[in-house]
C-alpha cells in the first residue's frame, strides 16, 4: 500500500498535494486554501508595488511645490531677501542721517553768514576786504553744497558683501543615509515570503508546530538516527503511539 502523507492543515493522512515552496503536504481541499493564501500575498505585493511606483513618480518631479526640499529652499529665499531688505533699509537710514548732519552743519553756518551780510548791507559799514571775504565765503558754501547734491560725501562699503561666495552660501548635498537605511531595514515590515506560514498552529497532538512545515517539533532523532526522542519541554501526547499511524510523517524534519 502506498505511503500517505499527513495534510499540514487538517492533519489528516490525505496529503496528496506537495508544495515545493514550504515542503508541506496538503489534501486537495486544503491545498486550494494554501494556494489562496499565496494568491492573497501576491495581491498584496502587487498593491505595494503600485504604491512604490507612485512614490517613485512623485520623487522624479523635483520641481513639485510639494517637494519638502524645494519648500525649504523657498523658505530660505524669503528669509534671506527679508534680511537683505532690512540691511539695505538700515544703510539708507545711515546715508540720510549723514547727509542731514552735513546739511544741518552748513545751514547753521549759513545763518550766521546771512545775518552778517544783512547787517553790513543795512549799516553800510564795510570796505573792500569785507566784500572779498564774504565772496570767498559764498564760494565755500557752494563748494560744500555740491557733494550734497551729487551724493559724493558718502560711499557704500560693500567689501564684506562682495566676499560672499553665493555658490557655497547655500547648496544641496546628498545626505549620509547608510545608518538611516540600516535602522529602516530593522523596522521593515516582513514580506509575504518572510511571514510564518503556520503561525501558532494548534496541532491535534498538542505539540508545538513548526513555523515552516507545520509539523510537530517536540521530537528529535538520536545521534544514531535510529529512534525518536521526546524533548523535555514537549507537550505532544501521541506522536509516538503506533495506532496514530505513520508518526514519522507527523514530526518536523526541518532541523
Amino acid at each position: 500500500m502506498a505511503k500517505s502523507n499527513q495534510c499540514s492543515t487538517c492533519q489528516k493522512p490525505a496529503g496528496v498535494m506537495h508544495c515545493i515552496g514550504c515542503d508541506g503536504y496538503f489534501c486537495t481541499k486544503d491545498f486550494r486554501g494554501h494556494r489562496e493564501i499565496l494568491f492573497t500575498d501576491m495581491e498584496e505585493l502587487v498593491e505595494e508595488r503600485n504604491k512604490l511606483q507612485e512614490k517613485i513618480s512623485r520623487a522624479s518631479k523635483p520641481n513639485s511645490s510639494s517637494n519638502p526640499l524645494i519648500e525649504e529652499v523657498n523658505e530660505w529665499e524669503k528669509i534671506t531677501i527679508e534680511k537683505v531688505r532690512q540691511t539695505a533699509e538700515h544703510v539708507r537710514q545711515q546715508a540720510n542721517q549723514l547727509m542731514n548732519s552735513k546739511s544741518m552743519e552748513i545751514t547753521n553756518e549759513f545763518k550766521g553768514f546771512f545775518k552778517e551780510l544783512s547787517h553790513l548791507k543795512e549799516t553800510e559799514d564795510y570796505v573792500e576786504h569785507d566784500l572779498t571775504r564774504l565772496k570767498k565765503k559764498i564760494d565755500q558754501f557752494n563748494e560744500d553744497l555740491a557733494p550734497l547734491f551729487q551724493g559724493t560725501i558718502t560711499e557704500i562699503n560693500k567689501e564684506e558683501s562682495e566676499k560672499i561666495n553665493w555658490d557655497r552660501i547655500i547648496y544641496v548635498q546628498e545626505k549620509a543615509v547608510e545608518v538611516e537605511r540600516q535602522q529602516t531595514s530593522k523596522k521593515r515590515k516582513k514580506s509575504p515570503q518572510e511571514i510564518e506560514i503556520f503561525p501558532h498552529k494548534q496541532l491535534l497532538c498538542h505539540g508545538r508546530a513548526c513555523a515552516q512545515c507545520g509539523k510537530c517539533t517536540d521530537w528529535y532523532r538520536d545521534s544514531n538516527k535510529a529512534s525518536w526522542i521526546r524533548r523535555d519541554s514537549a507537550s505532544c501526547i501521541y506522536c509516538i503511539i503506533p495506532t496514530f499511524g505513520s508518526y514519522a510523517d507527523h514530526i518536523c524534519k526541518c532541523k
